[in-house]
Parts: structure tokens; C-alpha cells; sequence
């Protein structure tokens, strides 16, 4: 007798690689106290719905100021052709609950017109147009569902997903982001503080809740979760609201994750990244916060997908070599170790700079006339290849009219001279071992001196942790 074979039945939510499905399956994950989003259950999906619906139809009637008008201005942001969120929406809101409570009726299994779901290839008897799903076609574009078609066919644990998905984004009142990573472990953090976030919005509105951290640093604390482990990851940030609709990709490194473990692990790297983050940090003349050092540091990890953003090394280079007042020689030390330690755990970096840097110090320092004029030479040129190759031979031949030893060599200097990839970050390393060495002698090129270094950090005790998040919207421990 032959067995029979069944087919596994599918699970109520599944987690895909999309990233708005993704964030918004963690989303209801943490709604329902799961772990992960395999173990959500049939009855889970229950009550995350019935969540929504109370959430999403208290917006839909809100007047204008409150705090649940705020949390409409969100769900704008995301779904603007929704019955929730349309200009002629209902203002009744038992006709508005109803409406919504649709969105997410189970699937008729025996409904023959199933079709794979979009999003996890579930079978699905619902289909949804981009008046339901957040980041699809706008009435600015032309309907690119094929002809005969009525819609996009999306399963129940897809369909409420897609409408958790502000629960478990980082949100503003025009755009939401999400994040997406190989270590569950850190998207679940994301998720979790990101929910938290989103029921104090909804108690107090956008104009009470805090200035909280940017989602970068969201995600370097979430990052801690996986340890050292080598893991990309992306954040998506988007805006859907049928005026001028984008979508920005920012991503980090597969090494960051062992970059960030290195600095909590490391004393004088985190006294460097703390040093940046003081550095960074700008208040206007009232002494009110433009912006916050933490952020902006988090932010040098991620790479903009159109190239355009900054760099971790470019900033550590830009605050080494052409500071606004010198640094005493301890910060000095702390901050290029931290450039050292991210060019090689992150960018596979580790040059020979002992060389070139000494040579270039030594002609800084005792090539005739003023220090100060000749390190204006190097900065002005270092970064740029041909520049800096006719600095090299300057200071190598001056160093050796002048009978001083010049160890450094042709070959020590190709790495620096030649147009290749990571030259221009091999410069930059060169520049800050140059600022050290010169540190270390008491070569002082700068005209304000190292004791007013402590003005710009007086406001900042060096000794916490790194990453700091004082400025966080919320409390960890409030479920509220």
C-alpha cells in the first residue's frame, strides 16, 4: 500500500525578503510577543488585526492636532488612496472599522480563483491594488497591472503585514524606513523599539514626543545584537503620498557588525568614537541641539546607494588633518586609531604607512622655514595622487641635500601615488599617520593649541559608552 503524501499546510505569515513585507511580518511579530515570525499563529493574526483596525479607523476620524491625527498623517504617508486615509473617507467611524476589518478576512480555501500571494506565493483569493500596499504605483503613474487583472494577489499574513509595517518602521509624518539584515536577531530589536515608538506617537502626537535618535543609530544599537558576525545591512526609506513620491537605499558593510564589537571591546576606540560624535555635534547660539553627534555618527556607516553621502574615513581625516583647533596628542591618538581599525576590519585595509609618513614628518619638521607653511603643502595637495608625488620628491629630495637618512623608497611611495582602488582612502591614512608622528615629536602646525581642545567636548563626558542613545524617545522598559 503506498503512502499517502499531504502537503504541508501553509503558515499564517510568512517572512520574505521584500522589505516592506519583512518589517512588517517582524512588526506583527512583536505585536504578538513571538519570538519570530514563523510562530505567529492563525489566532495571533486575530488580534494584530483587530489591533489595526481599532488603530487605523481612530486615526481615520481624528480632528486635525491630536495625537491620533499624527499617527493618520503616517498612514498617509504610506497608503493616500486607502478608505482610511482618502479626502472622502467616512467620518463614521463603525462604517470605517468595517471597511477596514475587511482588509483582513481570512482567504476562502476553497476559492478557485487563488492565486500565488505577490509577496510569499501563498495561495491568496484577495487582490489588492496600490490603494492597500504601501510603496506601489501613486496616481501619478500609469497602472502597470497586465490587462484583465484586477489586482495584486496578497495572502492574510501578507495583508497584515503590510498594514503593521508603520509599527515597525522607523516613521516621520511623510516617510517611514525599514531594515533589513542577516541576523534576525538585530531586525527584531529594530521592530521592537520602532513599536514602542509608534504607541507613545500615538498617545502623545509627533509635537510631545522627543527629538529620538535617527533610524542609523536605531540600527547600530540593534547591530550589537549580532555580535561580530559578518552580516550587510540596508536601510529603505521611503515616501508614498501621491505628491512627489521616493524611495532612498543606504547601506553598511558586512564587517561593520565586528567594526561596532571592536569599538564597545576597545578603550581608546571608544574614547575615539565618542570624541567624533562630540565633534560632530552642533547647537545654534541658544545652545539648542541642530544636531545630534550620535546620529550623525551612525550615519557615516552607511553607504548612500547613489554615492553620494560621506564617509566614516573621510570625516576621521577631515577632523584629523585640517581640525579647527589642534587636538591634544591622547585624542589625537584615539581618533586615528579608530580610522585604522575601520580601514582594516571594514575595508580590508592595513597599508604600510610608517615609511612615507616619517619621511614626510621629518621634512615637515626639519626642512628649513616654517613648519606650519610646508604642512599647508601636504594638506593642500596629499589627496590628490599627482600632488602628493610631487610633495614625496620635494621632501625626499630636500631631506637629502639637508644630509638627513630617507628610508622611504619608490616602492614605499606607489601604493599613495598611483590611481587604483583605495588610493584616495590610503591617502587619507597617510595624512592621519603624518598628524600623529608630528603629535608625537610636539611639531605644532596649527595655530590654536591643543588646550582649547577641551571647549568642544566639555559638554561630553568621553568615558561613556559609545553610541550613545541619551536622546531616545522613549524608555526601553515602557510597553505603554
Amino acid at each position: 500500500m503506498s503512502a499517502v503524501v499531504t502537503e504541508p499546510a501553509p503558515v499564517p505569515l510568512s517572512m520574505t525578503s521584500h522589505p516592506l513585507q519583512r518589517a512588517g511580518a517582524w512588526a506583527v511579530a512583536v505585536l504578538a510577543d513571538r519570538s519570530t515570525p514563523r510562530e505567529v499563529t492563525a489566532g495571533d493574526l486575530d488580534g494584530v488585526a483587530e489591533r489595526l483596525v481599532a488603530d487605523v479607523s481612530a486615526a481615520a476620524v481624528a480632528g486635525k492636532g491630536t495625537p491620533a491625527y499624527d499617527w493618520w498623517k503616517v498612514l498617509f504617508a504610506l497608503y493616500p488612496n486607502a478608505a482610511a486615509t482618502h479626502s472622502k473617507r467616512s467620518k463614521d467611524r463603525s462604517l470605517l472599522a468595517g471597511a477596514i476589518a475587511e482588509l483582513f478576512v481570512p482567504d476562502r480555501e476553497t476559492d478557485a480563483r487563488a492565486y500565488p500571494c505577490t509577496f510569499c506565493g501563498t495561495p491568496a483569493s484577495v487582490l489588492w491594488t496600490k490603494m492597500n500596499l504601501p510603496m506601489f504605483d501613486t496616481n501619478k503613474a500609469v497602472n502597470t497591472l497586465p490587462s484583465g487583472i484586477s489586482g495584486w494577489p496578497v495572502c492574510r499574513g501578507c495583508r497584515v503585514a503590510a498594514w503593521a509595517l508603520p509599527y515597525g518602521a522607523w516613521v516621520t509624518a511623510g516617510s517611514a524606513t525599514v531594515f533589513s539584515c542577516g541576523v534576525e536577531a538585530a531586525e527584531r530589536r529594530f521592530a521592537e523599539r520602532n513599536v514602542l515608538r509608534a504607541r507613545r506617537l500615538m498617545q502623545v502626537g509627533f509635537s510631545q514626543l522627543p527629538a529620538g535618535a535617527r533610524p542609523e543609530l536605531v540600527v547600530v544599537h540593534a547591530l550589537r545584537h549580532a555580535r561580530a558576525e559578518l552580516s550587510a545591512t540596508t536601510l529603505w526609506s521611503f515616501k508614498n503620498d501621491n505628491q512627489e513620491p521616493w524611495l532612498r537605499v543606504s547601506r553598511t558593510r558586512r564587517a561593520v557588525p565586528r567594526f561596532l564589537a571592536r569599538v564597545e571591546g576597545n578603550a581608546p576606540l571608544r574614547s575615539g568614537w565618542r570624541l567624533l560624535e562630540a565633534k560632530l555635534t552642533r547647537r545654534d547660539d541658544n545652545g539648542v541641539l541642530v544636531a545630534s553627534g550620535p546620529d550623525e555618527a551612525a550615519r557615516l556607516l552607511f553607504e548612500p546607494e547613489d554615492g553620494r553621502g560621506r564617509s566614516l574615513l573621510g570625516e576621521l581625516h577631515r577632523l584629523l588633518v585640517a581640525p579647527r583647533r589642534a587636538m591634544s596628542p591622547q585624542h589625537t591618538n584615539d581618533m586615528s586609531r579608530l580610522a585604522f581599525t575601520y580601514a582594516k576590519e571594514v575595508l580590508g585595509m592595513e597599508p604600510d604607512l610608517k615609511p612615507v609618513a616619517t619621511m614626510v614628518a621629518d621634512w615637515i619638521e626639519r626642512g628649513g622655514g616654517s613648519p606650519r607653511g610646508r604642512w599647508a603643502e601636504f594638506e593642500t595637495g596629499h589627496l590628490d595622487a599627482h600632488k602628493l608625488g610631487l610633495v614625496l620628491v620635494l621632501a625626499k629630495r630636500r631631506l637629502y641635500l639637508d644630509g638627513h637618512h630617507v628610508a622611504a623608497g619608490e616602492d614605499d611611495w606607489r601604493p599613495f601615488i598611483q590611481r587604483r582602488p583605495r588610493g584616495w582612502e590610503q591617502r587619507m591614512l597617510l595624512g592621519a599617520a603624518v598628524v600623529r608622528i608630528l603629535q608625537e615629536r610636539g611639531v605644532s602646525v596649527h595655530q590654536r593649541s591643543a588646550d582649547s581642545d577641551e571647549e568642544a567636548v566639555e559638554d561630553h563626558d568621553l568615558s561613556q559608552d559609545p553610541f550613545g542613545m541619551d536622546h531616545v524617545d522613549y524608555d526601553e522598559t515602557d510597553a505603554a
